[in-house]
Order: C-alpha cells, then structure tokens, then sequence
C-alpha cells in the first residue's frame, strides 16, 4: 500500500520563481507551458533563464529534473531583424530550447 509521503509530487521551477507542489504531471505541464509563456514574455537572459519540471517523493529534498528548457539567442529571426529595429528596448530574439538531462 502506497502511504501518503510516498506519492510522487512535482513543482515547476523557473531561475526567479518556484510553484506550489503539484499532485500530477499533468498539472506541471500545465503549469511549465504558461511559465514558459509568461516569462519569454517577461525578460529573458540567453543561457541563463531556464524553467524546468522537477519530481519528488520526499518533499523535493532530493528531486528528479523531468524536463528543461533554457533561453537562447533566436539568430534566425534576430538576423531578420532585431528586436531593437523593430522599436523594442532589448538586444535580441529569444527562444527556448529544451535541454538533455
């Protein structure tokens, strides 16, 4: 019989922020996707701004990294036209890229 401290949680996390516990992985994905979202649509910093999904059975004392993006230059679009051309007080285009763990 599975107790209840044996269920596996998840929490989505960014570099800035950190989500309640979440029941399901659904639930994170969920949350991961309008993160993801949101904070693209905030400020971003290629190579540093991540969000990510992590899992846990102990109350994330230790924790699994189930999925990652992390922020990087778009060349493509920013050799189109860069952000600053376009009337935008920043630098570059940016877009997520998922990350191997």
């Amino acid at each position: 019989m599975v107790g209840v401290n044996d269920l596996k949680k998840y929490r989505v996390q960014t570099d800035k922020n950190s989500s309640a516990p979440l029941l399901t992985l659904e639930q994170a994905e969920g949350v991961f996707e309008r993160w993801k979202d949101d904070y693209m649509s905030d400020t971003v910093i290629a190579d540093e701004s991540y969000v990510e999904i992590i899992e846990s059975d102990d109350d994330f004392e230790d924790y699994l990294v189930i999925k990652k993006v992390i922020a990087v230059i778009d060349n493509d679009r920013t050799e189109l036209q860069t952000p600053r051309e376009e009337g935008f007080d920043w630098d570059y285009w940016a877009k997520w890229q998922e990350v191997a763990e």
